[in-house]
């Protein structure tokens, strides 16, 4: 019995030291599994690494070929790819230019873009008004069609004009001033038009203001055309209009200056100045020979200015601006055109200005004097009987044109500027003027 006994628990010994034998070659082959995948791994991360073509076996025994760039390569891609995208202008199509015919490699390829509708050329046939657009923002300027205030009856500056000025640095500024009924606006509306069936642009006086013998225009009023003409038209100077004006304006604020008389002709002083200091050229129309008072007046404008520095064009040295000034003769007769008239004229004001600093002479040291026979319009039941002047208004208004046009412009500051710069140096002036202690001091001497 103790034999069977032993027996038994012999085989039992055996069959336990067996299955933990089986148990120690199983452990070991799985970990001999897990080091095997893993010194595989290994070879693998080490063959990418140098750039190598590896394979690396699936569980459907498909092999998968990788092919690692090196960082080099890494690198020029990345600087192409910025590339492209800074220049996209630059990047080279896969497909040749012409839609027909062999592929050519040793000409460069060219990208095509299509222009928007609004930027594309149109017919000259096509009638379709179109805004300017400013040069510099790409930017749609509206377009003005009546004149608008730049300096209103109280003496204000009024910036609307900005609205429709640009970044453009080739345009010209043209002033007028003169007496009440002389033809201010009709000869600043001859320049402004570009063909002569237009709208008048400035305010005319009618029949109904001449009855009335009121002005038409307050302050100062602004107008840009197409080719860029800045077009300035004065209240009229020493008007009895613009005194009964001013009383009605002096019961509401307190008068600037000792009497209306003075503060009239002190106004007129400083709207002369504001032209001479920020117009290229500007006009004194007249519808008679002469008017002594108002030569004076020109004389006290000139030397109540304020100061504004240029620069020569001929020696670069730094100068005080002063304008082209042409003299209007408007209104002329028959006998206002003949040759001898037009030289006495000439003599009058060669001796006038003779000291003045402003630009009134020719290249033959004559005075700018444009003739402007009369208009018949209204008054040709009257003018049927008189002598037509050799040259009609039509004619007049076209050499006046060229001349005023063809005139040599000076730059108005030391700096070159745009439209927007004109129009705050204009600003900047008026404030000078209105601020100016000289203004006051002139006042005093006045009766």
């Amino acid at each position: 019995m103790r034999e069977e006994r032993g027996g038994r628990r012999g085989g039992r010994d055996h069959g336990r030291g067996e299955r933990e034998f089986e148990r120690g070659r199983g452990r070991d082959r799985r970990g001999g599994g897990r080091r095997g995948d893993r010194d595989r791994d290994h070879e693998l991360e080490v063959k990418e690494r140098e750039g190598e073509g590896v394979t690396s076996p699936t569980k459907e025994g498909e092999r998968v070929h990788f092919k690692i760039f090196k960082n080099v390569e890494r690198e020029k891609l990345e600087q192409q790819r910025q590339m492209d995208q800074d220049f996209p202008a630059l990047v080279k199509n896969e497909t040749s230019p012409t839609k027909e015919g062999p592929e050519n490699p040793d000409l460069a390829n060219i990208i095509l873009k299509q222009r928007d509708d609004s930027k594309r050329s149109e017919s000259p046939a096509v009638s379709k008004v179109v805004n300017r657009r400013d040069s510099v923002s790409d930017k749609a300027v509206p377009k003005l069609r009546q004149a608008i205030k730049f300096v209103d009856e109280n003496h204000v500056f009024c910036d609307g004009i900005n609205d429709f000025m640009t970044d453009n640095t080739d345009f010209i500024v043209i002033g007028v001033f003169g007496l009440q009924n002389a033809g201010k606006s009709t000869i600043i509306n001859a320049l402004a038009k570009l063909c002569p069936e237009e709208e008048d642009i400035f305010r005319v006086q009618g029949f109904e203001h001449q009855m009335l013998a009121e002005h038409c225009t307050n302050g100062i009023d602004i107008y840009v055309n197409a080719r860029r003409f800045i077009l300035l038209d004065c209240q009229p100077l020493l008007s009895a209009s613009v005194m009964d004006r001013t009383i009605q304006l002096e019961k509401k604020y307190t008068s600037e200056f000792n009497s209306t008389e003075n503060t009239m002709e002190v106004h007129s002083l400083q709207q002369i100045g504001f032209l001479f200091s920020v117009c290229h050229t500007v006009l004194l129309v007249q519808d008679w020979f002469t008017d002594v008072n108002l030569i004076r007046m020109v004389m006290a404008a000139e030397m109540l200015k304020p100061v504004t520095p240029t620069v020569n064009a001929e020696d670069k040295t730094v100068t005080e601006y002063f304008p082209h000034f042409v003299i209007v003769q408007n209104k002329a007769e028959f006998t206002d055109t003949e040759p001898e008239y037009v030289e006495e004229i000439e003599g009058l004001y060669a001796r006038v200005l003779k000291k003045s600093r402003l630009q009134w002479r020719k290249e033959d040291e004559r005075p700018l004097v444009v003739m402007i026979p009369d208009q018949e319009g209204e008054r040709a039941d009257e003018l049927k009987n008189r002598m037509k002047p050799n040259e009609n208004f039509e004619e007049a208004v076209k050499t006046m044109r060229k001349t005023i046009f063809s005139l040599k412009r000076s730059p108005l500051t030391q700096a070159k500027l745009t439209e927007k710069g004109w129009v705050s140096l204009a600003n900047r002036t008026w404030d000078n003027i209105k601020n100016s202690p000289f203004y006051m001091e002139y006042s005093r001497l006045l009766p």
